[in-house]
């Protein structure tokens, strides 16, 4: 996609670090309210299982491959040169991506994390097999596992209980079992990343990266593991993260999408302290990537950063009264750098995001891209 103009002005590509873009595509539905989510997550817990062990149904569309396609082609319309699918639950998608780029390049190119389910249920040669050939346009870059819930239906695990709910809501795998789970995969350089939106959820996960790597300091950040969402942080997480090289994986659209949620779940002291610090995470040397977890939240990176540097968008069809918290707004250099990968390749829009009034982002047009492959 290219579209230059004598306007046009070249910056690092839009990368999107957390996505379920080809699920979505596939049309496999996402639970249609928090109690239907609230009720997935028990039932899961209560098998003794995880959301990330439950795969898709058997995918079969003749057309997958054009589907995916289309759905690459309308990220790059919104500026992305890179998206991430996090956990990734049937081979019938990279299949079909492989398939797709036979025909030409990608309209973006594609990391894959592989669900945990997946890559148990495949066995470590054939995950190493599938990694050793995915061709130009696609990588498998890791596994995804999945230590607690969401905010909204209150099951994310806490150190404390739930304001509104009470109960301190669902850990999935306490540290020794997930760390169990995934030391023969880091061990075979596989990256890390693991689903944990709660502070005891974040501390469990990170007991199990301290488990699954014996404790060596060194050894974890040069792996640089992942936490995605990380969401509710005390600072001491935020300085153990930092102390062990963990990378956060967050959604700068959640700060606002949840403001009506945190004082009821959390208390305003609560809130006020632990709820989306991005500020104090980015402050404390913390290697942090922004996704936008769509399908649940809007796919455009524009609409991404211009929350994450103000706090809300103007942009036509996403202007909302509510306003992410303080402790949630980063400066725009900050915040356009853990949404972009210059190595991706380059996204073509009329002004440079980080050189515009923090307000005027809403105006930036997306006029192309030039994505790289690997």
């Amino acid at each position: 996609m290219d579209q230059r103009s004598a306007a046009s002005v070249a910056v690092p590509g839009f990368a999107d670090h957390h996505t379920h873009l080809l699920r979505d595509a596939a049309a496999v539905p996402f639970p249609a309210s928090r109690q239907a989510v609230a009720d997935f997550h028990h039932r899961v817990a209560s098998a003794g299982s995880t959301p990330m062990d439950v795969l898709d149904p058997p995918l079969t569309e003749p057309g997958l491959a054009d589907c995916l396609r289309s759905a690459l082609h309308r990220a790059a319309k919104f500026g992305l040169v890179e998206v991430t699918e996090m956990g990734m639950r049937s081979w019938a998608y990279l299949e079909a991506l492989q398939a797709a780029q036979q025909s030409g390049p990608l309209p973006a190119r594609v990391r894959i994390y592989v669900a945990s389910g997946l890559a148990e249920e495949s066995g470590l040669s054939e995950l190493d097999a599938r990694r050793a050939d995915c061709g130009p346009w696609l990588r498998l870059e890791g596994v995804k596992f999945y230590a607690d819930g969401w905010l909204g239906p209150r099951t994310c695990a806490m150190c404390q209980d739930f304001s509104d709910a009470g109960g301190r809501g669902l850990l999935f795998a306490d540290a020794p079992r997930l760390a169990r789970r995934l030391r023969p995969l880091a061990e075979r350089s596989w990256r890390i990343a693991t689903h944990a939106i709660g502070d005891r959820g974040v501390r469990t996960v990170l007991d199990a990266y301290e488990l699954a790597w014996d404790g060596d300091r060194a050894a974890i950040s040069a792996a640089s593991p992942r936490i995605e969402h990380a969401s509710l942080l005390s600072p001491e997480l935020i300085a153990r993260m930092a102390a062990l090289g963990i990378v956060a994986g967050i959604q700068p659209s959640f700060a606002m999408t949840d403001a009506s949620l945190l004082i009821p779940a959390l208390g305003s002291d609560r809130a006020a302290t632990i709820a989306y610090p991005w500020s104090a995470l980015a402050a404390s040397g913390v290697a942090v990537l922004a996704g936008t977890d769509y399908p649940i939240e809007v796919l455009d990176p524009l609409v991404g950063l211009a929350r994450l540097v103000t706090g809300k968008s103007a942009r036509p069809g996403f202007a909302s009264a509510a306003r992410a918290p303080a402790q949630s707004v980063l400066p725009a250099a900050t915040a356009f750098a853990i949404m972009s990968d210059p190595a991706a390749g380059q996204t073509l829009v009329t002004a440079d995001p980080r050189a515009v009034a923090p307000q005027e982002i809403d105006r930036i047009e997306v006029l192309g891209t030039r994505p790289a492959p690997f």
